[in-house]
């Protein structure tokens, strides 16, 4: 028996100790972490790891890394600290089986703000512009917010699905609490503000060298917040009318056989030429369970998407008075390729509560 953890499980990214950090840069992160980010968390979720511990000692756990915990397949410390507690524990930026066929990717690798890339002129990696939003994001709007907003506001406005949405919910909760703050003002400003840092126009500047003018024209002119309010308002609406998993585009793409996935492995890639075929993909990244056949030319192919252990907040209906629910959707999935065929089993668990 394997266990399979498709990453982030461990959110080291918007823990204490990063956030004490401050904004350095991603290279001193990952150097300055040690055992005290793993200690934190296994105070936090003693249960949990208790759990994995039991199973550890008679079982191999894979667990492979996600953009919220890359720093463990980077940080000798933390791969230390995490083996010295879990007796087998393999540490991975993907796995594959090459005999039945079986790719486990966290899935971050497809989603652009999200996934490494390489410095048009030097050839460095550059991380990812999501890594330095949430770390931005953490200092310069949640210590505000904590000031005049209860803790809940904070906590839980990273987790609204779809993003589009966290303008309602804040909103919302202004309403709710009475808070005397613009939170949708205050949210954009400090995004707008980010997108000034040197750090996120290099990134542009890389990832979109012919259109990254367009983000000098909200943050600068025309109204600079308005501008911005429009613009985020009407990129989130246009994926939310479409709706487009990309994902599962894809996967499609993966499983029927196209090699193209690959260039998008920038800090992943390890002897990739030895995956020729998918049969079964694994992914997580996005925080809804998904199944779903595929059909390829050589044959039906799955793709399994194992959602998230984190609360997502939704709207009920489509108006902002029916207010939100947390939903937390608790996927089981098992598979078994003993007699020459592969068995799959899927369950997923929803706690709904309303907000």
């Amino acid at each position: 028996m394997e266990l399979f953890i498709v990453g982030d499980g461990f959110e080291i990214l918007e823990s204490r100790v990063v956030k004490e950090l401050g904004l350095v840069s991603f290279d001193e992160v990952l150097k300055s972490l040690d055992d005290t980010v793993i200690n934190e968390i296994e105070k936090k979720h003693e249960k949990i790891f208790e759990t994995l511990k039991k199973f550890a000692k008679r079982h191999t756990i894979y667990y492979v890394v996600g953009n919220h915990d890359y720093h463990i397949l980077k940080n000798k410390n933390l791969q230390k600290a995490l083996k010295e507690r879990f007796e087998h524990l393999e540490i991975l930026p993907y796995y594959y089986d090459e005999k039945t066929k079986l790719l486990v990717l966290h899935g971050n690798q497809f989603d652009v703000i999200n996934r490494f890339s390489l410095d048009r002129k030097s050839g460095k990696v550059i991380p990812p512009l999501g890594d330095f939003i949430a770390r931005y994001m953490m200092v310069n709007f949640d210590e505000n917010v904590i000031n005049f907003a209860p803790e809940e506001v904070v906590r839980d406005y990273d987790n609204v699905r779809p993003l589009l949405d966290v303008f309602h919910w804040f909103e919302y909760v202004t309403e709710i609490y009475d808070i005397g703050v613009d939170l949708v003002e205050l949210w954009l400003k400090s995004f707008l503000t980010m997108l000034k840092t040197s750090e996120a126009k290099r990134w542009m500047r890389n990832n979109f060298p012919r259109t990254h003018w367009i983000s000098r024209l909200f943050v600068n002119r025309f109204g600079g917040l308005e501008m911005g309010r429009i613009l985020v308002r009407t990129v989130y609406t246009f994926r939310k009318l479409r709706r487009v998993d990309y994902l599962q585009k894809w996967a499609r793409i993966v499983l029927k056989g196209s090699q193209k996935w690959k260039r998008f492995m920038v800090g992943y890639a390890e002897d990739l030429d030895k995956i020729d075929r998918v049969d079964i993909l694994v992914m997580g990244h996005v925080h809804h369970f998904t199944y779903r056949i595929v059909p390829a030319p050589d044959g039906k192919k799955l793709y399994v998407n194992c959602g998230s252990w984190r609360p997502v907040l939704e709207k009920i209906g489509m108006k902002r008075k029916h207010g939100f629910h947390k939903k937390a959707e608790l996927p089981k999935i098992t598979m078994d390729f003993s007699n020459g065929r592969v068995e799959v089993k899927a369950s997923i668990t929803n706690m709904i509560g309303k907000i």
